[in-house]
């Protein structure tokens, strides 16, 4: 096995000793029936390319262990699970639905999937080899390495169109139809996205300079932190003020100011992009999706992911077949 594939999911499978087999233009690694049965499915487009989609449930915490020195990274966009990401001298990070990127530490480290949880994400494990690649020759070629993705923050990578190419990526590997080089499409799209999501000095900085103070400012991050802890379930608008240590006119002006949009329509936002995952789901409806989402309506529903994402849910899930 070469230095690329030890990271890679295939790692687990010869670990797990999982059945392997050809699966389109890749390999699927399929867990035991008597693990809950499940699978990951992965695809090699490229020299240090990886694109992974999974479904399963282990009856036995299961871990994969990395080790290399190639600086590299991966993409993950979790619909269900929590997986754990641990490395020696740090704690802990739990990674639960909506997208991460985890950094190579270049030290050992683990993803550990627990006992008797269903998890279900799409995984893209992208060395600089890969992307130094498309790069090289490339004159107005713009800032993306894994040096440059230490600086990437949620808020760069967690948007309606990281979503929904991470989204295109799911149902490509799973569909198993794409050729090898749509996937290297796909990933420098996601990169780009990402890298344009990420200007080095926001425009909004100086502005809302004069309204929000450096204290202020961590008080509203927490409040940020509060609504996506469970954005489907957001705290009243008192339980936030209390947390902020701020009246709600003073709360609203300052979110607004930091984050460019009012909390409302951040709750909405954020909501709809967890409606995408949970469209992935076949064996929800859209009313059961849109109740999920705090509406009660389902037209009012429709309404608010198409404002959000361009199409209407059902448009969504017809462009996966599903």
């Amino acid at each position: 096995m070469d230095e690329y594939s030890k990271a890679s999911w295939r790692g687990l499978a010869k670990n797990y000793n999982l059945k392997t087999r050809e699966y389109g233009k890749g390999h699927i690694y399929d867990f035991p029936p008597n693990w809950t049965n499940g699978w990951i499915a992965e695809m090699h487009p490229a020299n240090g390319l990886f694109v992974a989609s999974s479904w399963f449930t282990p009856n036995q915490d299961i871990v994969h262990t990395v080790n290399t020195i190639k600086p590299c990274m991966w993409i993950l966009c979790v619909d269900n699970g929590d997986i754990v990401y641990t490395e020696q001298g740090k704690k802990a990070t739990h990674l639960k639905p909506f997208n991460h990127i985890i950094i190579n530490p270049q030290k050992k480290f683990k993803f550990t999937f627990k006992k008797d949880t269903h998890y279900c994400f799409t995984s893209v494990l992208v060395y600089d080899d890969f992307i130094n690649d498309f790069l090289k020759d490339r004159k107005d070629a713009p800032k993306i390495n894994i040096e440059a993705a230490r600086e990437w923050k949620s808020k760069n990578y967690n948007t309606p169109d990281t979503m929904l190419i991470m989204e295109q990526i799911r149902w490509s590997v799973r569909n198993a139809d794409m050729p090898l080089l749509g996937f290297e499409g796909m990933v420098l799209h996601l990169l780009s996205c990402i890298t344009r999501n990420y200007p080095e000095i926001p425009k909004r900085r100086s502005a809302r300079r004069h309204y929000v103070t450096w204290e202020n400012e961590q008080k509203i991050y927490r409040v940020k932190v509060r609504l996506d802890e469970d954005i489907l379930h957001p705290p009243s608008i008192q339980e936030l003020c209390r947390l902020a240590d701020m009246s709600e006119s003073k709360l609203r002006l300052s979110f607004r100011n930091i984050y460019d949009k009012p909390i409302y329509e951040y709750i909405r936002t954020e909501s709809m992009k967890r409606a995408m995952q949970l469209l992935g789901d076949d064996h929800l409806s859209i009313r059961d999706i849109a109740e999920m989402c705090g509406y009660k309506n389902a037209a009012k529903f429709a309404a608010a992911f198409k404002d959000v994402h361009g199409i209407t849910p059902s448009e969504f899930r017809k462009s996966f077949n599903l």
